[in-house]
């Protein structure tokens, strides 16, 4: 992840396969089920933002899409897997290309829009769809079966985290860290990812696992809370990097 301008570097093995494990861990790391629609909420998200921000469009996308593909895999979510290969692909490329070209971009009015809107969306699913208990990680890894650790949760409590973390989205990120333009290409590449899989699972997963088709939109403000949580993670990291001089562009 160093040495040279990455904008101006080609493509890297190294930096594709580090990505990749770092997408296919923070995947894994935090699984919450979602019944509607038999998918998860994970923040493998900010490791594909964090790779569109320090490499190449081309790694982004290989790992976003091979690492996020392999979780869904190993972790008893294989229906999903074409569909993340693809998806998480296109998320991945999409938001290299768009942080680059947008990066050096400022705008105050823009950047509260963009903010204003994804933190309303945490707060929202912080606050509908997430209330109660929690299981923490995968409950199947490979052939294995297992009980992922429950927390209980009281909705009081998802909604502070929500609170928080878009206090942490509007204070931190846009006074400290950031380009504008990055979390704008990012947040379009996030509604990749949102779409697709509203679409997967409308017409697709849905129907094969005998769930209603109409039961995907469920899935839409929690894959929006997703693309929110990749960007207040991946940002900082990618600007503390910079800072501490282990990306030099």
């Amino acid at each position: 992840m160093s040495g040279g301008a990455s904008e101006k570097r080609g493509f890297s093995v190294v930096d594709a396969a580090v990505f990749t494990v770092l997408v296919y861990a923070a995947t894994i790391a935090l699984q919450i089920y979602q019944p509607v629609t038999g998918g998860y909420f994970n923040v493998g998200e900010s490791m594909i933002y964090l790779a569109a921000m320090v490499s190449t469009p081309l790694v982004a996308g290989i790992a976003g899409g091979v690492g996020a593909a392999l979780a869904d895999l190993s972790t008893g979510y294989a229906i999903f897997a074409p569909a993340t290969l693809v998806i998480k692909f296109a998320e991945g490329y999409v938001a290299g290309v768009l942080a680059r070209r947008l990066k050096k971009y400022h705008g105050t009015a823009h950047s509260a829009v963009v903010v204003a809107s994804y933190a309303a969306a945490f707060i929202t699913v912080s606050a509908t769809l997430w209330a109660g208990g929690i299981y923490i990680g995968p409950s199947h890894w490979l052939v294995f079966t297992f009980e992922p650790p429950y927390v209980e949760v009281s909705l009081a409590v998802w909604i502070a985290v929500g609170v928080f973390l878009a206090s942490l989205f509007a204070i931190i990120l846009l006074r400290r860290y950031l380009h504008s333009g990055e979390v704008a290409a990012l947040a379009a590449a996030g509604s990749i990812m949102v779409l697709g899989y509203f679409l997967y699972e409308f017409f697709v997963s849905n129907p094969l696992t005998g769930r209603e088709p109409i039961g995907a939109i469920l899935e839409v403000p929690v894959n929006i809370g997703q693309v929110v949580a990749g960007i207040s993670i991946g940002v900082p990291l990618a600007a503390w990097l910079r800072r501490a001089g282990y990306i030099r562009e």
